[in-house]
C-alpha cells in the first residue's frame, strides 16, 4: 500500500489536502519525495485546529515511516525559512507551516512583542491610587484582591490579558478599568472600542457593562463584532482597517478571546495603532476557536502565578496587594496577565462550581462524586432515549410552549434564555439534529417551514440586516397575525425582521456547545454522546456546564464522562513557545 493510500484510508488527509500538496510539489521537479505527504499533513492540521505540523519527535510521522530531514527540506525552493517570501511552505524550528499561517502567526508575535516592549502609558499615579481605594473600599481582608490588581495592571500597561471563569467578574472588573481610564488625564477624549467575536458575545459585553455602570455607555459605542470593528466586507479578503489604515482608537478591548482564531487575531493585530492600549478578556480553560489556533490558551501559557519584582513592587505601591514573586527570571508575558480566581456566582466546593473545578482538573472521581451528590444545582441523568424523552416532556417542552403563548416579543426573547439543550455533536442519537426534531415533534410544530414559536440561530453575517453568525431570535406572529423574526435590540426591546429577509439560519431548541460560547442560560441540559468522538473533550464539557447560571442537568453515562475528562484539546502552534519559552 502506498503512503498516499495509507493517509487517505486512515482519514489523515482529504482530497483537498492531496490536491494542494500536488500543486505545491509540481512547482519543483526535484522536490524531496516526502515533501508531498508532509505538505498534505500540514494542510490537514489546519482542520484539526493546529497551525503547523511538528516534524521533531512526532509519533504520527514515525508510525507512517516518515523521517523528515530538515536540512534536505531547507534546500528545496518550495520551503522557506522565517522571513522568506514567495515560498508555499515555511520551516520554523522544526515546525512545517503553510506560508499564510506562518505569516499570520508572525503578525501576532510582532504586534505582541511591540506591545510588551512599549513604554508604559503616561498616567497620574496618585489619581489611580486614590480611585482604586474608592473602587475597592472593602478589600482589606487577607490575600490578594485580584480584581483590584487587574485594574491596576491594565491601567499601567499598554497590554493586559484578564482570564477568569464564569462569575469571576471579568466584565465588572472591565467597568472599573474603564472608570479609571476615563479619570486619567485626557481620558474624557480617549477613543475606546469594545468588541467580541460574535454579535451575541458583543451584546452580552454591552449589557454586562451597562449593569456594572450604566454611565459608562453614555459616551461609549456599544460593543461590535470583530468583523464590524475591522471593517470586514463580503467578497473581500482584506478588511477596511489594516497596516495602512489602522483602527481609529486609543484603547481597544476584546472579550471572549478564547473564541478568536489565528487569522482574525492577526487581522486585529495588523490594524492596531502603534500607540494603542490592548486589553483582552476570556477564559483560558474554555473551548478554543472553531477554526485554527488556541489564542487565549497560548497567550496565557503557564502565567498568572508569579510576577517580576518590579511589577510586584509597583502593584503593591498602588494597591497594597502583595503579589507572588518569581524566584528566577521569567517571561515578560507573565507581567501582563491576571487570572481572576474567585467566582461570585458559584461556590467552588458545591454544585456547578465544584463540578467545573473537578472537570477542569480532569478529576473523574471528584466529577462523578459531584454528579452523584444530589445538590439542587447539579443533576445527573442517563442519555438513553427514554430518559431524554422524560426530560423533554417534563422540562423542555413546557418552557418552549410558554414562549409560544407570550404576546410580548421582548419578554419571549428573555424567556428564551431560561433553558437550552447543549450537545457535543450535531449528528447521532444525542446530537443537535435529532434532539431538535424530537422537541419539534413534541410541540406539534410543522417543521416544513417557519412557524410561530420557533427559536432560530443565524449562521452567517448579514451586514444589511445587522445580524451576525450566532445571533438568536424567535419566529412569532405580530398583532396582524404575520410571521416575523424577532431579535434583541438592546434595552430589553425586540426588533422585527421580515421572514423573507432572514439570512441563513437553523432551528435552535438544541445547539452545539461550540455555538453556545459567549451565552448564558438559567438552566442547561448538557448531553454527551455515547459514541467515541475526538470532539468530546474536557474543555468541551467545562464550557457546556458553565453556560448554566442556576442549574445544569448532565445527560451522560459514567463512561462518557470519564472519556470526556481523559481527552484534552491540545493544539500545535509556535505562539506558546515564542512567548513563554523563548521570551
Amino acid at each position: 500500500m502506498t503512503l498516499w493510500k495509507t493517509l487517505e484510508q486512515r482519514e489523515l488527509i482529504d482530497a483537498a489536502d492531496r490536491h494542494l500538496a500536488s500543486h505545491i510539489t509540481a512547482l519543483d521537479d526535484n522536490a524531496p519525495p516526502d515533501l508531498g505527504p508532509l505538505a498534505a499533513l500540514a494542510s490537514a492540521q489546519i482542520r484539526a485546529g493546529n497551525i503547523c505540523l511538528p516534524l521533531d519527535e512526532n509519533p504520527l510521522l514515525e508510525t507512517l515511516g516518515l523521517n523528515p530531514d530538515a536540512d534536505a527540506l531547507k534546500k528545496s525552493p518550495l520551503v522557506g525559512e522565517p522571513g522568506e517570501q514567495g515560498r508555499p511552505l515555511i520551516l520554523d524550528q522544526g515546525r512545517l507551516y503553510l506560508a499564510r499561517y506562518h505569516a499570520w502567526e508572525q503578525q501576532v508575535l510582532r504586534a505582541l512583542r511591540r506591545l510588551l516592549a512599549a513604554a508604559p502609558p503616561a498616567l497620574d499615579e496618585a489619581a489611580l491610587k486614590a480611585r482604586l481605594a474608592e473602587q475597592f473600599p472593602d478589600s482589606r481582608g487577607e490575600g490578594v484582591d485580584w480584581q483590584r490588581v487587574a485594574v491596576a495592571l491594565a491601567v499601567t500597561h499598554r497590554f493586559c490579558i484578564i482570564s477568569g471563569g464564569p462569575g469571576t467578574g471579568k466584565t465588572w472588573t472591565l467597568a472599573r478599568i474603564l472608570e479609571q481610564l476615563r479619570a486619567q488625564p485626557g481620558g474624557d477624549s480617549a477613543r475606546i472600542a469594545l468588541a467580541a467575536p460574535t454579535g451575541k458575545a458583543a451584546a452580552r459585553m454591552t449589557e454586562a457593562i451597562r449593569e456594572a455602570n450604566p454611565d459608562l455607555l453614555a459616551d461609549l459605542d456599544e460593543a461590535k463584532t470583530l468583523h464590524r470593528l475591522l471593517g470586514m466586507r463580503p467578497g473581500r479578503v482584506r478588511p477596511r482597517h489594516g497596516p495602512d489604515n489602522p483602527l481609529p482608537f486609543d484603547q481597544i478591548i476584546i472579550d471572549e478571546v478564547s473564541m478568536v482564531d489565528l487569522p482574525m487575531m492577526a487581522r486585529l493585530m495588523a490594524a492596531l495603532p502603534s500607540d494603542a492600549r490592548l486589553i483582552l478578556l476570556g477564559d483560558r480553560y474554555q473551548l478554543a476557536s472553531v477554526e485554527a489556533g488556541q489564542i487565549m490558551a497560548d497567550l496565557c501559557g503557564d502565567g498568572g502565578e508569579t510576577y517580576s519584582p518590579e511589577t510586584a513592587r509597583r502593584i503593591r505601591q498602588l494597591t497594597g496587594d502583595r503579589l507572588p514573586v518569581a524566584d528566577a527570571p521569567h517571561p515578560v508575558m507573565a507581567d501582563h496577565l491576571i487570572i481572576l480566581r474567585h467566582s461570585r456566582r458559584f461556590d467552588p466546593h458545591r454544585g456547578i462550581g465544584a463540578l467545573a473545578r473537578a472537570v477542569n482538573a480532569g478529576d473523574s472521581n471528584a466529577t462523578l462524586q459531584t454528579l452523584r451528590a444530589g445538590e439542587p444545582q447539579v443533576h445527573w441523568r442517563a442519555a438513553d432515549p427514554a430518559t431524554l424523552n422524560q426530560l423533554l416532556q417534563k422540562q423542555i417542552v413546557p418552557v418552549f410552549q410558554s414562549l409560544r403563548e407570550t404576546s410580548d416579543p421582548a419578554q419571549a426573547l428573555r424567556g428564551l434564555n431560561r433553558l437550552r439543550v447543549l450537545c457535543a455533536l450535531r449528528d447521532g442519537p444525542q446530537g443537535v439534529a435529532n434532539l431538535n426534531a424530537l422537541i419539534e415533534r413534541a410541540l406539534g410544530a410543522d417543521n416544513r417551514g417557519l412557524y410561530h414559536g420557533q427559536p432560530i440561530m443565524v449562521t452567517v453575517n448579514d451586514y444589511a440586516q445587522q445580524l451576525f453568525n450566532g445571533d438568536i431570535g424567535l419566529i412569532l406572529r405580530d398583532p396582524q397575525g404575520r410571521l416575523r423574526a424577532w431579535f434583541p435590540d438592546g434595552d430589553n426591546t425586540a426588533r422585527p425582521i421580515l421572514t423573507a429577509r432572514l439570512p441563513a439560519h437553523e432551528t435552535v431548541y438544541a445547539m452545539t456547545i461550540h455555538k453556545s460560547q459567549g451565552s448564558e442560560f438559567q438552566e442547561v441540559i448538557l448531553v454527551l454522546p455515547e459514541q467515541d468522538s475526538p470532539v468530546v473533550t474536557r474543555e468541551l464539557f467545562y464550557t457546556g456546564l458553565t453556560r448554566a447560571r442556576e442549574k445544569v442537568v448532565v445527560c451522560a453515562s459514567e463512561g462518557a464522562v470519564r472519556d470526556a475528562l481523559s481527552m484534552r484539546t491540545q493544539r500545535v502552534s509556535g505562539l506558546y513557545r515564542a512567548l513563554w519559552e523563548e521570551g
